[in-house]
């Protein structure tokens, strides 16, 4: 009876632990289930994976959301997975990294990712992603952020600036994530001729938690410096680590066991 039961509580707790994908940072998303066969499928990731895909046509003259720019400035997909160690963050967007920030000739460059603990509203962290022009912080730096900038949008009924920072001002370093951006890529989505980049990011729970987070869920944010086009996706709450799951098993067996006896079963 005892050696059954040993086994079977193996079992469960086996199985309430997350299924643990193989992911390398290498810019190439095939690992997170993205494909490249020129359908909208082709953005659909592997079991396990949060997604947000906002694939739009690559006109030039588009409409986004808030703002224009078509392809150029398309923010198209947005991915989260959490292990018991690590949060991988990958993007596929149209925006051009290299992207010049000159508002003067109309040209807007990469924004950095924002990172919103328990969904208040309240980006407490940001992930830099350093591009030629600014002068902000380190390469692939987590902050703690004290100050964003904005894009060009005003709040209305239907857009709230504060939801939709752009870049770090000022801030905290606490320490350094990998992050690896690809070259210019063709044959992804429905509209597989436009041109695409993506974005490839991990880091290590720990750092989180020196942010501030308390295991509970998060938004994850991207724009350009225009804000014409931001995505955001939401991971769930911290899984609990494998010792907590098995002392869950435990309590269920036990509480099963007492049933039993009480009830002569």
């Amino acid at each position: 009876m005892i050696k059954n039961t040993a086994v079977i509580l193996t079992l469960l707790a086996s199985s309430m632990l997350p299924v643990q994908a193989s992911i390398t940072v290498d810019g190439n998303l095939s690992d997170w289930g993205i494909k490249r066969n020129g359908n909208a499928n082709d953005w659909t990731s592997n079991p396990g994976i949060h997604a947000t895909v906002e694939d739009q046509t690559g006109k030039l003259s588009e409409y986004l959301n808030p703002g224009y720019g078509g392809q150029a400035y398309d923010a198209e997909a947005l991915y989260a997975y959490v292990t018991d160690t690590h949060l991988f963050i990958a993007m596929a967007t149209g925006h051009n990294p290299n992207t010049p920030n000159n508002p003067l000739q109309n040209s807007y460059g990469a924004g950095d990712f924002a990172i919103d603990f328990g969904l208040d509203g309240t980006y407490e962290v940001g992930i830099n992603v350093k591009p030629a022009w600014d002068t902000f912080g380190v390469a692939n730096g987590l902050y703690q952020v004290d100050q964003w900038a904005y894009g060009l949008w005003n709040d209305n009924p239907d857009y709230l600036k504060s939801d939709h920072p752009t870049a770090i001002m000022a801030g905290t370093l606490l320490g350094i994530t990998n992050m690896v951006i690809s070259g210019a890529q063709t044959g992804y989505g429905q509209w597989s001729t436009d041109t695409h980049y993506f974005y490839e990011i991990s880091l290590g729970l720990d750092l989180l938690r020196q942010a501030g987070w308390n295991g509970s869920s998060f938004n994850i944010h991207w724009t350009q410096m225009c804000a014409n086009d931001s995505i955001i996706v939401d991971p769930p709450a911290n899984v609990p680590e494998a010792g907590c799951l098995l002392m869950m098993s435990l309590g269920l067996f036990g509480m099963s066991g007492v049933r039993r006896k009480k009830t002569g079963f």
